[in-house]
């Protein structure tokens, strides 16, 4: 049996919220005939560490980022650790680690990075890690001296304030124990983002010697971006991060064999950061058209009022504060519409600032959190219009999955909503309240578009968004890249053996 390593952050099988969790799980238990072997990376230590698995996954690495210093107080790896922490000696840090620290932070902050060199370098970093302790290294004074001088060459970097340069030590600080963890042989390395956890992926296919597919959702880059940009207002760490963010990227995607983005909005972004287009193969999303169809809701269920559904995380990449200020813009032209949002939330504040939005425009009756919902194919149903607001997107299950229940949809033009819809929808441009309340009103004032739009949806759906066509194309790409790999590594075994009797 073939094994894959599927490497992701915050997603399946720990965190089962979001599109990426579906796709992963659906992924994974549609190939039985491959062995998986899964690494979560997670940013809460906290998250549920009771799940269950199909019988073709072989294991799963949860590694916390926070919570736990070292991956093997979390994750029993049935080795010794004490031995470790002890032949780690400060000769050691000094000699040996010292030197290829340093030079991964002159490649990973460096304006002309190479990314064959940093990923050369990664996989020394990680062959060391796998004898030597990372958190008795990333925490001698040295690695925060090596960084601190790091930073002061610089002429830029230098003008970061000493909060944010320690904030950056810190997070590269935890994120180096990624290098320590021990991946057993696999076949092929698939990676659900092009960003941090990654380096997983880059270490084993340089250890395996096998393919490496990328799958981005989203572009880490470009939302990496809209992070920055929103949070940090210190302009020289600004731009720090942007050249470390788009190194580590630039790597991945150099290191990858296929980039396999789900919309070629995203192929376009990928391009522009220096992707070779040979490498890219745009493969859609696909949803169970068995599920995801229009459904009979009866009289009793049925919504009395003008109904829009909003189906999806309640985060600031979802803009819910826009949708729930354009309720307050249509409710001035349709006084009893409701407006529902489905989906739980991991972000605290953000959810705080939605509930207030609400409470400050006055739209307690028209606006409803319901939490998250065990069968959205009959949320859709129920509803008039479904409605997307997001800032950013890929290609999203939202938007397919209303389409294959034949409702009409709103949504904002951003990543492939508009691949997606193609004249099935009304879009709209992010962050334009007014703009998204006008679509909205005229949806649910007229019967006959909304049932127009809803019809090509369900053709459109079916022809091209299934997902026996999605997990298929996946399937293509593992099997040829990894008899592509066993040829080559055939021939080079003759091409020796043929050296050798000579």
């Amino acid at each position: 049996m073939k094994r894959a390593l599927l490497v992701n952050w915050d997603s399946y099988p720990n965190v089962t919220i979001g599109g990426v969790y579906s796709w992963e799980k659906t992924l994974v238990e549609s190939m039985s005939d491959y062995k998986f072997i899964i690494v979560n990376l997670l940013s809460n230590p906290n998250v549920n560490g009771r799940f269950t698995v199909p019988a073709n996954v072989s294991q799963v690495i949860d590694m916390p980022l926070f919570g736990s210093h070292r991956y093997e107080e979390f994750y029993n790896e049935k080795k010794p650790l004490i031995s470790k922490i002890m032949r780690t000696t400060d000769k050691v840090i000094k000699e040996e680690f010292m030197p290829v620290f340093e030079k991964f932070l002159s490649s990973v902050t460096s304006d002309n990075c190479e990314p064959t060199k940093l990923a050369e370098i990664v996989f020394d970093l990680h062959a060391f890690f796998t004898k030597y302790d990372s958190r008795k290294c990333m925490e001698h004074p040295l690695a925060w001296e090596v960084f601190l001088e790091q930073i002061r060459s610089d002429q830029l970097y230098k003008e970061m304030t000493l909060r944010e340069t320690l904030t950056a030590f810190q997070i590269i600080q935890r994120n180096m124990q990624i290098l320590s963890l021990n991946i057993p042989e696999v076949d092929i390395v698939h990676c659900s983002l092009a960003w941090f956890p990654a380096m997983i992926a880059i270490f084993t296919k340089i250890a395996n010697d096998c393919p490496m597919i990328v799958t981005e959702h989203g572009v880490a880059f470009r939302e990496l971006l809209l992070y920055y940009n929103a949070y940090l207002r210190d302009e020289p760490s600004n731009i720090f991060w942007k050249f470390f963010s788009r190194n580590i990227v630039g790597t991945i995607y150099s290191m990858a064999d296929i980039i396999a983005p789900v919309c070629y909005a995203n192929a376009k972004w990928e391009e522009n950061l220096g992707v070779n287009p040979a490498k890219i193969r745009v493969i859609y999303n696909g949803i169970d058209t068995n599920k995801f169809k229009p459904i009979e809701i009866p009289d009793d269920a049925k919504e009395q009022r003008p109904t829009v559904a909003c189906i999806g995380r309640v985060d600031v990449f979802k803009d819910i504060v826009n949708l729930i200020q354009s309720i307050k813009y249509a409710k001035e032209q349709v006084p009893d519409v409701q407006c529902l949002i489905y989906g739980s939330s991991t972000d605290l504040d953000y959810s705080i600032r939605c509930i207030n939005a609400v409470k400050d425009l006055d739209l307690q009756d028209n606006v409803r959190f319901v939490g998250k919902v065990k069968d959205p194919e009959r949320a859709y149903n129920a509803a008039d219009v479904v409605v997307v607001s997001s800032i950013t997107e890929g290609f999203p299950f939202a938007v397919i999955e209303a389409m294959a229940c034949g409702k009409a949809v709103v949504a904002t033009d951003v990543g492939g909503i508009r691949e997606a819809l193609e004249g099935c929808g009304l879009l709209v441009r992010s962050s334009h309240p007014r703009e998204l309340a006008g679509a909205i009103v005229r949806l649910l004032r007229d019967k006959d578009l909304r049932e127009r739009l809803g019809q090509s949806a369900i053709r459109r759906a079916n022809e091209g968004f299934t997902l026996d066509r999605s997990l298929n194309q996946y399937r293509e790409q593992y099997d040829e890249l990894i008899a592509r790999y066993r040829e080559r590594k055939t021939a080079g075994v003759e091409l020796h053996r043929e050296a050798v009797a000579s």
